[in-house]
């Protein structure tokens, strides 16, 4: 990867980040989609543009969202909680099953291959896309 850039270059990367970070909070709030729906992609043309490997690129971009999720996640969670919006019980026993969940993508994920994550994701974001449509 060559990491010389120039300034330009870095502040239009970071002028397009802040526009798409905006967007994609615009329009999770708006659809009422989770913005790592849209920040994925996002990052996945990024890291194109960086110049990061094809093969590790998917795996990039989705870590990276999931990285960005889960803080917001647990604040979220956190605030809902305080107010009593968070039904404890199903929590209590949905928790053990999502975390097994997460522990078993990431390991299924380690493993595909980056075309195999991208189809995964086409598949996910197209049955989303389907559900906002009117009934």
């Amino acid at each position: 990867m060559d990491v010389a850039h120039s300034t330009n270059e870095l502040i239009l990367l970071a002028l397009a980040l802040i526009g798409a970070g905006v967007a994609t909070g615009f329009l999770a709030g708006l659809l009422g989609v989770g913005g790592g729906a849209i920040i994925t992609p996002v990052l996945y043309e990024v890291f194109s543009i960086l110049g990061i490997s094809s093969t590790v690129r998917m795996h990039l971009a989705v870590g990276t969202s999931l990285a960005i999720m889960a803080p917001t996640t647990l604040r979220a969670f956190a605030a809902h909680k305080a107010r009593g919006g968070v039904d404890m019980p199903a929590f209590k026993r949905l928790a053990p099953s999502i975390i097994a969940g997460v522990v078993l993508g990431a390991a299924v994920a380690s493993y595909a291959p980056g075309t195999a994550l991208k189809w995964l994701w086409v598949t996910f974001a197209t049955i989303m896309s389907l559900k906002l449509l009117p009934t």
